[in-house]
């Protein structure tokens, strides 16, 4: 619950915030009499300010729970973490020193609104959303979805700034046959005719609700989700059959077929009806138990070519239109997932577990961010950009004592995902023939190593660690031969400091590497180390640079976002 207080100062929120004002057709409920029980996330307008919203929020939080908040991030901290969150990758030198120099209070703001608006966040945000949606594959598979248009589609979505819900129910519709968005197709389409696979992937993508476990029996945790809704989802999609078309991969759907039966622990068979989560059905009459179908060409509303016609009864069309249309789990889950990528983990956490045996660690926002973010149009950068406002990402990540992570008192650090962290290399050590880094080969070679995003807890493992150890293309990147950056650093004579002291010329080496690569200066000891790592190789200078750079760039302050 959120005390009456908070309530007034978010009402009031909504002078202070006219971009986002209340709706007229949102009104705040009259007072009632003190028998009656009214939910203050209920009364709260749609419409207000998020960023105001959940601050107090989480402020409310902190207070019961007798928690302080650590201190703001300064800005290097800050600067590397949004370009990181945005666009994918940590700022380069001139960008970093060019926010560092502004002095105006909404320098933070306005940094915020250029990344989100520029070509690098669609370019990134479509790696994401095909990370999640898809999953990682090989790199045939990659360039496979590439070549269908899939890639395009998610940054065109991004780019424009395309409502989710029009997404998702071009994806899931699966009918694009133009140029400019036929890459929707591919997410049916790569599931290669397996429609348990499919179902139990748009529950947990669209959803955020695993119902793997509900193929043999209700859910034994969380009594919501039966069984007839796992088999029920997969009705809805097992008429659907992937197609090739002189236009890229398409899905045909059959108007007969699909009646089964699936038997619970008990060993009673029922129907696989048309029902998903929530009980939402579609109603569908079933043939007779020995009655045979035909499928007929009037069953169709063309039919002229049997790859391309589409039933007069669609279960994928009446699935977008009767389950997905307005289910309140479907903005609920977009709303948590956008919230732990940039806040390092969900309000439910995992974020594909949004049933009644995980809770919400803040149960009322949950719901009123989920409603809002329905009524914005389900605009996700609105969202985006209402989290990164908010005190809680602008938090520093260190802390003198453990808090639980719940309560967002502290920045929670992230790891880089594959593409995140390849590119950050590439900004950093700036090879001199940057493409070949950027090839769908060495792209996909990363995400196999690193495959995971939104992670319910990031574990290293044996193949990462040979990969940072002893890989090639490692190796290759920190070489001085093939990076301009090292190049320049080994031929380096004399530079000034800060202050206009001069620096050994070892000195000012590590600076730069330190200052490039993390953004930061070297402290008192690790510049000690490294002048003595240095001071053993004075023999082999271009050695020297490299082991420290390899250091700096494989640590974990450098694979993480913080």
């Amino acid at each position: 619950m959120i005390p009456s207080f908070v309530l007034s100062c978010l009402v009031l929120a909504a002078c202070c915030f006219p971009l986002q004002a209340q709706q007229a057709d949102q009104p705040i409920p009259s007072q009632t009499t003190s028998k009656e029980l009214v939910d203050p996330w209920q009364s709260l307008p749609l419409g207000l300010d998020p960023t105001s919203v959940i601050d107090l929020a989480l402020e409310e939080g902190w207070r019961t729970n007798k928690i302080s908040p650590v201190a703001i991030a300064d800005d290097p901290t800050f600067v590397r973490r949004i370009y990181l969150d945005l666009v994918g990758r940590i700022p380069r030198p001139d960008e970093a020193n060019a926010f560092l120099a502004r002095t105006d209070s909404m320098k933070r703001v306005a940094l915020i609104d250029s990344l989100l608006d520029s070509e690098e966040h669609a370019d990134h945000f479509a790696e994401v959303l095909d990370a999640i949606l898809i999953g990682r594959t090989d790199v045939d598979q990659l360039r496979r979805r590439t070549n269908a248009g899939w890639i395009e589609y998610l940054k065109k979505a991004v780019r424009d700034n395309r409502p989710w819900n029009e997404v998702a129910r071009e994806i899931l519709l699966a009918r694009s046959s133009s140029t400019q968005d036929r890459g929707a197709n591919w997410y049916l389409y790569a599931r290669n005719n397996k429609p348990q696979d499919i179902a139990e992937a748009v529950s947990k993508d669209f959803f955020g609700v695993r119902i793997d476990c509900a193929q043999c029996h209700d859910h034994p945790l969380a009594s919501e989700i039966e069984q007839r809704h796992y088999w029920g989802l997969v009705a809805f999609f097992n008429r659907s059959k992937n197609v090739d078309t002189p236009q890229g991969p398409g899905l045909s759907e059959a108007a007969i077929g699909g009646f089964s039966e699936f038997s619970n622990l008990e060993g009673k068979s029922l129907p696989n009806e048309l029902v998903y989560l929530g009980n939402r059905r579609v109603e569908e009459t079933r043939p007779g138990k020995d009655a045979k179908e035909e499928d007929r060409d009037d069953l169709y509303i063309s039919s002229s070519e049997p790859a391309s016609r589409v039933p007069k009864f669609s279960r994928r069309e009446r699935f977008v239109e009767d389950v997905l249309k307005d289910h309140p789990l479907f903005a609920k889950g977009t709303v948590n997932r956008l919230w732990a990528w940039m806040l390092g983990r969900g309000i439910v956490h995992p974020v594909d577990t949004l049933d009644s045996y995980h809770t919400p660690s803040h149960p009322g926002l949950l719901d009123w961010l989920s409603r809002d973010f329905a009524k914005s149009g389900h605009n996700m950068r609105r969202l985006l950009r209402s989290l990164a406002l908010t005190h809680a990402y602008q938090l520093s990540s260190t802390e003198e004592k453990f808090v639980d992570p719940q309560w967002f008192s502290v920045a929670i650090s992230k790891p880089l995902t594959a593409e995140m962290l390849q590119r950050s290399m590439l900004v950093a050590l700036a090879p001199e023939n940057p493409e070949k880094w950027n090839k769908l080969e060495h792209r996909a070679s990363f995400a196999k190593l690193f495959p995971d995003v939104l992670a319910e807890e990031s574990i290293s493992n044996v193949s990462q660690g040979l990969l940072l150890t002893n890989g090639p293309s490692i190796n290759e990147m920190v070489s001085v031969k093939h990076s301009g950056f090292l190049k320049t650093l080994q031929t380096l004579q004399t530079l000034q400091a800060d202050k206009n002291e001069t620096l050994g010329v070892d000195a000012t080496r590590v600076a730069q590497l330190f200052a490039v690569i993390l953004g930061r200066k070297p402290d008192a000891q690790e510049l000690e180390h490294c002048l003595a790592y240095m001071s053993r190789r004075v023999d082999r200078p271009d050695r020297a640079i490299e082991g420290i750079a390899w250091s700096i760039i494989t640590s974990a302050e450098f694979r993480f976002n913080h």
